[in-house]
């Protein structure tokens, strides 16, 4: 003969059903939260490669070339008046089109100019990032291309992700003269916490591991691998670190690191006020005579 159960006893057995409902609840949450974000992250929406390089008046051909991985990436090619040649490497999200609307001043110092659209943005193949895991193949790839069109030095100029791109290929492609890199990222696991940090208001740690470990799944990225900061300290040709000091996307103190870190010739440009990679547009005559002064110096 069973025993008849308390009202107490019914009363906690509702409770902790609730419970485990809420907390189930609150698990799918966090997962489908992290699949959401990882998607935004590594499958980023495209930019469009905007007006051509006619439309600034200047000569160009549309180039296409296969990275390592056979990637298909396409680009400008936009010759100079001599046989020094700059890969321009735009950031996350963005295309060829971020880099082509700053290099009218290197365009009139007669340097010739590769822009091209990086994997999974722009017109190029490819349906995700890898946030600098596997991009430095597309710019030696892209270097590779320069090379056969001119060849002369060749100088590398990178933007956020770009920017740190540019430093994991230049450190162990010797072909590579000069590196500029403006807001880049001294560590991805660094600058995705931060970022999940900034966004969600959370902690990254725990609350990141889920969607961490749906990248490892989806596009097999490790973070830790990517260690910009190391590339700089291997690297040892002239490099020119941008920072801007009011960078909420990179703090400016990875830009910092970045230049005592790197183990070359090296100069820094600090950009009070400046947001990320917005040095060129809040400081614009300094911005573009450092460069030119750092690319003459290192390219002859």
């Amino acid at each position: 003969m069973s025993t008849p159960t308390s009202a107490p006893d019914r009363r906690r057995r509702r409770v902790l059903r609730l419970l485990l409902v809420g907390v189930l609840a609150l698990f799918a949450l966090w997962v489908t939260a992290s699949w959401i974000g990882e998607r935004v992250v590594l499958h980023p929406g495209r930019w469009g490669d905007g007006p051509t390089p006619a439309a600034h008046g200047w000569a160009y051909r549309d180039v296409s070339f296969r990275d390592r991985d056979g990637v298909l990436l396409r680009g400008w090619w936009i010759p100079g008046t001599g046989s020094r040649t700059i890969v321009m490497v735009h950031g996350w999200t963005s295309s060829r089109r971020e880099p082509l609307d700053k290099a009218g001043y290197l365009h009139a110092a007669g340097y010739n100019l590769l822009v091209f659209d990086l994997r999974g943005h722009g017109t190029s193949g490819g349906t995700f990032t890898t946030m600098g895991l596997k991009e430095p193949a597309d710019v030696q790839a892209a270097v590779t291309e320069a090379l056969s069109l001119s060849p002369g030095p060749v100088a590398l100029f990178g933007y956020s992700m770009g920017a740190s791109t540019v430093l994991e290929e230049a450190a162990s492609d010797p072909r590579i003269a000069a590196v500029v890199e403006d807001s880049g990222y001294a560590t991805l696991t660094d600058v995705l916490s931060y970022g999940f940090h900034r966004v969600s208001g959370l902690p990254a740690f725990p609350f990141d591991t889920a969607m961490l470990a749906i990248a490892a799944l989806d596009v097999h990225l490790d973070p830790s691998r990517v260690q910009p900061i190391h590339a700089a300290a291997r690297l040892q040709r002239p490099l020119l670190v941008i920072v801007g000091t009011a960078d909420h996307m990179v703090p400016p103190a990875d830009g910092l690191a970045i230049f005592r870190a790197a183990g070359g010739p090296k100069r820094l440009l600090v950009i009070p006020g400046a947001g990320h990679v917005a040095g060129f547009w809040v400081a614009r005559a300094v911005y573009e005579s450092t460069v030119l002064s750092f690319l003459k110096s290192s390219l002859g």
